[in-house]
């Protein structure tokens, strides 16, 4: 799983000035502003910018709520937004640079966070702007020196995949919203220093011009860890079509095919766009692919599940529920949904409460094994609503109190994509790296006929995500006695493999 235009950004929906980025390095602390006329938005039909206020709350009584004094929010004058409607935005000419006195770039391996009470609460119905951090991945990881294009951000939560230790105090401060991830949020652009794409653009002209293709070109230029950044691939895609008036998707699609073509193109549509293209795909003709389904929207943050539901209404002109609603018979599923697209979920930062989780155990155990014919809802509404620190708490004291593994009860007591929806999220929330190392493993190894979309959502997922990736790498080799990589090149060939390689940290040298 998180959105508003934020100071130094242009209107959402309205491109920074044409003509590309500047590529002069900015004294420190600071954001140099490009020339008039560069920048040029996308061709037509690649990327449509979110309209102003597109991360609103969902109409009344579409998506549950919790009850009131659930959620506790944070004490008066912490973490406020600004007045209704009145996201900040700088003078023309000014993208990327924070006002004065708010955002102020800190030296580098160093974060600042804003300070308290400089952003008032949004009026009822409107969800809160996220801040965006830096993604770390895994504990032990230290945030980098900001490089070409990286980000500069004040910090927020816990990073992906990390949870506060259990027993955390229940007395100390309210959980603050986890913001959105890398790429789900346009205001981190203001913290998105441009990389100079000139000779990559150069670079990928050549590769596809004439009589053939160089795929070993583009896999380079795509994987060059300077363009991990979905914001530094945006860029490159607005600068080769602007400067040589041409459109990269369509070149694309023209001069590769299968594995590499579809790898590249979500590549170029970032994880947002590929979030919601997955949707689309897995809900639209015959059938639903309900797996595709439960890969996109299960077991994210809040602000990730707002930005999902906001961009496909902007980009499809429907809301994601209905559209759920339409396309899955099983009413059971189509309530587990309702929950997840309600947003929630308790914040990573949010402590574990002993007492609770004995209550949430016991019921879970009621709603399982202590029945006659399970109670889905029950289940659901619980791995729904708790963060990944609550999810390995009830995980480790259900083995305890019961001596039988959750795990283990859920495989028993619930069939299908039921089945397969709990084990995702309580797999993700309780061993995040060894969840991500079996999803992997599902789509590649386990092949009934072709998985390679669910597989290549998967790699590009984590791809986006460094840290996690590595620890995904880690765990697979733990879990299942081989390296990733090798498990790679077994199963697939060709250009797509090569791709593949390279997204993992494998490629060629």
């Amino acid at each position: 799983m998180s959105h508003q235009q934020q100071a130094g950004q242009p209107p959402y929906g309205q491109a920074p000035p044409q003509g590309g980025y500047s590529y002069q390095q900015p004294p420190p602390g600071q954001y140099q502003q490009p020339p008039p006329g560069q920048y040029q938005p996308p061709a037509p039909g690649q990327y449509q910018q979110p309209q102003p206020g597109q991360y609103q709350q969902p109409p009344p009584g579409q998506y549950q709520q919790p009850p009131p004094g659930q959620y506790q929010q944070p004490p008066p004058g912490q973490y406020q937004q600004p007045p209704p409607g009145q996201y900040q935005q700088q003078p023309p000419g000014q993208y990327g640079q924070p006002p004065a006195g708010q955002y102020q770039t800190p030296p580098p391996g160093q974060f600042q966070s804003p300070p308290p009470g400089q952003y008032q609460q949004p009026p009822p119905g409107q969800y809160p702007p996220q801040q965006w951090q830096p993604q770390q991945g895994y504990p032990g990881q230290q945030p980098q020196g900001q490089q070409p294009g990286q980000y500069y951000a004040p910090p927020g939560q816990a990073p992906h995949g990390q949870q506060p230790q259990y027993g955390y105090p229940q007395q100390y401060a309210p959980a603050v919203p986890a913001p959105a991830s890398l790429g789900y949020d346009p205001a981190q652009k203001q913290f998105y220093k441009p990389v100079d794409t000139k000779p990559d653009v150069e670079t990928l002209r050549n590769a596809m011009k004439g009589f053939g293709c160089d795929k070993n070109a583009l896999i380079r230029v795509f994987t060059n860890s300077k363009y991990a950044s979905p914001w530094a691939m945006e860029q490159l895609v607005a600068d080769f079509n602007s400067r040589l008036m041409r459109n990269l998707i369509e070149d694309i699609k023209k001069e590769t095919s299968g594995g590499l073509e579809d790898t590249l193109l979500a590549l170029i549509r970032g994880p947002l766009q590929n979030d919601v293209r997955a949707i689309a795909k897995a809900i639209d003709g015959a059938g639903t692919d309900k797996v595709a389904l439960a890969d996109v929207l299960l077991g994210r943050s809040n602000a990730d599940i707002r930005a999902i539901a906001a961009e496909y209404r902007r980009v499809r002109g429907k809301d994601l529920l209905a559209d759920i609603r339409g396309d899955i018979s099983d009413e059971k599923m189509v309530r587990m949904y309702s929950m997840v697209l309600a947003a929630n979920r308790q914040e990573p930062s949010a402590p574990v409460n002993p007492a609770d989780i004995e209550a949430k155990v016991t019921e879970l155990q009621r709603a399982t094994e202590g029945i006659v014919g399970a109670n889905e809802i029950a289940v659901a509404e619980i791995l729904i609503q708790s963060n990944g620190a609550q999810l390995a708490a009830m995980a480790q004291r259900y083995q305890s109190k019961f001596h039988r593994s959750l795990e283990d009860v859920i495989e028993d007591e619930f069939r299908g994509s039921m089945e397969d929806a709990f084990l995702h999220m309580l797999g993700t929330g309780s061993d995040l790296a060894k969840a991500d190392a079996a999803w992997l493993h599902a789509s590649l190894v386990r092949r009934t006929g072709p998985k390679d979309k669910h597989f290549i959502y998967r790699l590009t997922t984590l791809y986006w995500d460094r840290g996690r990736m590595d620890a995904a790498k880690a765990a697979y080799e733990r879990v299942y006695g081989k390296k990733l990589a090798r498990v790679v090149k077994d199963a697939l060939d060709g250009s797509y493999e090569d791709i593949s390689m390279a997204l993992i940290g494998e490629g060629k040298k």
